[in-house]
C-alpha cells in the first residue's frame, strides 16, 4: 500500500499537466503565437514585410543570415493596434524581426480597460495572463533553429509595458518598458523584476493621462538601483512629450530605442 501511495504521489505532476485544464491553458497560450503579427526586415521600398509565425520559418529560411536581434513585444490594454504596427515597422526598417503575441487570440478575454476614458484595472488577473504569453513567444523564438543564439529584446507598451517590467526570471538580451512606471498600488504590478545586471530602458510621461492616480506616479528608476546597464528617462514640460501615453510615435524616442537595442545586443 506505501508503495503505491508513493506512485501515486510521483504520477501526480503528470497526472495535472495532461489534465484538461493545462490542456486548455496552452491551447489558449498557442492562439496568441498563432496570431502574433510578426514584422521582419525587408530589401523592399518600405523597408519592412508583414508576415505571421506560420510563415516564420520560409522567411527566415529564405534569409543569407539570421536578424541581429528578435524583439518580442507585448501590446496594450486593447490589443494590437496603430501602435504595435508602427513599432513593428521602425523597428524592422532597422533591422530587428519583432513578433507580437496576441492577448485577445484568446477564446475568453475579459476587458481589461476602458482607452476613451484612460481606466485600467478592469481585470487584476491580466498581468499574469500577459506574462504567461510573453514567456510562451519567448520560448517559441528560443525554438526555432535559425534564431539559435539570436539576443531577444522584451518590449511593450502600457499594459504591456507592465507585462515586460514584472515578468521574472526570462534571460533576455534586455527590456523596453514604454508608458508605464513601475508604480501600483497592487503589489504584483509594482516593481521591477529584471535582474540588476539585466539592461533595461524605461520611458515615461510626466503627465500621462492613464496614471493621475497618486499610487501610480513616478518614474521606473526608482527600482532600478543605479545600475548602469538601466535607465530611466521621464519626458517633462516644456517637451510636447511630457502628457503623451505613446511615446515611441516620437522620431527622436525611436532613435533611443534603437540605441538602446544596438548598445544592449553589442555587447
Amino acid at each position: 500500500m506505501a508503495n503505491r501511495a508513493w506512485a501515486a504521489l510521483l504520477l501526480l505532476p503528470l497526472l495535472l499537466l495532461a489534465s484538461p485544464g493545462a490542456r486548455s491553458a496552452d491551447a489558449e497560450l498557442q492562439r496568441t503565437w498563432d496570431k502574433a503579427w510578426v514584422f521582419a526586415p525587408a530589401t523592399s521600398s518600405i523597408g519592412y514585410k508583414r508576415l505571421d509565425t506560420a510563415g516564420l520559418a520560409a522567411y527566415l529560411s529564405s534569409l543569407p543570415s539570421p536578424p541581429t536581434v528578435v524583439v518580442v513585444y507585448a501590446h496594450g490594454c486593447d490589443g494590437l493596434s496603430e501602435i504595435s504596427a508602427a513599432t513593428g515597422r521602425f523597428l524592422a526598417q532597422a533591422g530587428y524581426l519583432m513578433v507580437a503575441p496576441d492577448g485577445f487570440a484568446r477564446q475568453d478575454k475579459p476587458v481589461s480597460c476602458k482607452p476613451i476614458s484612460h481606466q485600467g484595472g478592469l481585470h487584476r488577473a491580466v498581468l499574469g495572463w500577459r506574462q504567461a504569453e510573453m514567456q510562451f513567444a519567448f520560448d517559441q523564438v528560443e525554438q526555432i533553429p535559425s534564431l539559435k543564439g539570436v539576443p531577444v529584446i522584451l518590449m511593450g507598451h502600457s499594459e504591456g509595458a507592465i507585462t515586460v517590467a514584472t515578468i521574472a526570471d526570462v534571460p533576455a538580451a534586455g527590456r523596453v518598458i514604454e508608458g508605464w512606471t513601475c508604480h501600483a498600488g497592487w503589489p504584483e504590478y509594482r516593481g521591477l523584476n529584471a535582474p540588476p545586471d539585466q539592461p533595461v530602458l524605461a520611458l515615461s510621461s510626466e503627465k500621462d493621462p492613464w496614471f493621475r492616480d497618486p499610487e501610480l506616479a513616478g518614474d521606473c528608476g526608482a527600482f532600478m538601483q543605479g545600475h548602469p546597464a538601466q535607465r530611466s528617462v521621464v519626458y517633462r514640460a516644456p517637451s510636447y512629450l511630457a502628457d503623451k501615453h505613446w511615446l515611441s510615435s516620437d522620431k527622436d524616442v525611436q532613435k533611443i530605442i534603437l540605441d538602446f537595442i544596438r548598445e544592449t545586443t553589442a555587447r
